[in-house]
């Protein structure tokens, strides 16, 4: 319930439970406390309700009596659109994907080899951090991770940005691209959490996940037409060049500033 109080020539309405508080205020901020009453509605039992304050802005609104507003006539003769229209706005593009697939199959090669690169990675991921697993931090083991894991980073973020600058228009002329990006986050990021919290239920997951990305892979390949590279580890001559393949991979970039080769045909990007 609002209350009044009045000091000398002005008048102050506040609800009574502040009351105790401004009276206790010193006389020269009195004044200035007067200028807000009028912002506190209720405050005053002498003024309009709130239900009275609503119902005259609700009659306000409505203007001048007598005023009648004129709408404003709705379009006619517009029909709505026909099942026609509507299946052509559903419809697919029937070319579709059909230009991601023309260029994978031209580049073929290049994918595959990013992708044996990939799987380098992941092996020398797998087999830096099966040697650390659950090694005591600041113990040598402990260290030696962490010393690869500096350098292996830097590598994988290298070798990502390399294959951006080789085909800068690679994200909307692949299809692939898409699975080696998820390849390289596991690689990158989550085989070396797992090892990191020695964890063998997160590694099993990223191993998991893995198998996916590969098996989406070679679902493409064959859609196109084309054979999945596998390599049979048994056979000595082509674990040799699995292995020449992957320290080449894993080799830092040539910063020398020597002009290179340029092997087979340019790039149509």
């Amino acid at each position: 319930m609002g209350c009044s109080h009045t000091q000398g020539w002005f008048t102050m309405s506040f609800p009574s439970s502040v009351r105790r508080v401004l009276l206790g205020l010193p006389w020269f901020a009195l004044p200035m406390l007067s200028f807000g009453s009028a912002a506190l509605p209720g405050c005053d039992s002498s003024g309009p309700t709130v239900a009275e304050s609503l119902a005259a802005a609700q009659e306000k609104k409505k203007g001048p009596p007598g005023y009648t507003p004129k709408a404003k006539p709705r379009p006619t003769g517009m029909a709505g659109p026909t099942e026609a229209e509507l299946k052509a706005w559903d419809r697919k593009d029937p070319e579709g994907e059909k230009h991601l697939y023309k260029w994978d199959k031209a580049h073929m090669d290049d994918m595959m080899g990013y992708w044996h690169q990939m799987e380098c990675f992941r092996e020398k991921v797998k087999a830096e951090g099966d040697k650390a697993f659950g090694s005591e931090p600041g113990s040598e083991l402990n260290e030696q991770w962490f010393q690869f894991k500096r350098g292996f980073v830097a590598h994988l973020d290298g070798w990502q940005k390399r294959i951006f600058a080789e085909q800068p228009r690679v994200q909307e002329k692949s299809k692939f691209i898409g699975n080696f990006l998820e390849a390289h986050e596991l690689v990158m990021n989550g085989y070396l959490r797992a090892y990191n919290d020695a964890d063998k239920r997160a590694l099993q997951k990223q191993d998991a996940h893995w198998l996916i990305v590969e098996a989406k892979n070679k679902k493409y390949v064959k859609s196109l037409g084309a054979e999945w590279p596998e390599r049979d580890m048994s056979k000595a001559k082509v674990a040799e060049a699995h292995a020449k393949f992957c320290e080449a991979a894993l080799a830092p970039p040539d910063r020398s500033g020597k002009p290179k080769k340029r092997r087979g045909k340019k790039s149509s990007i």
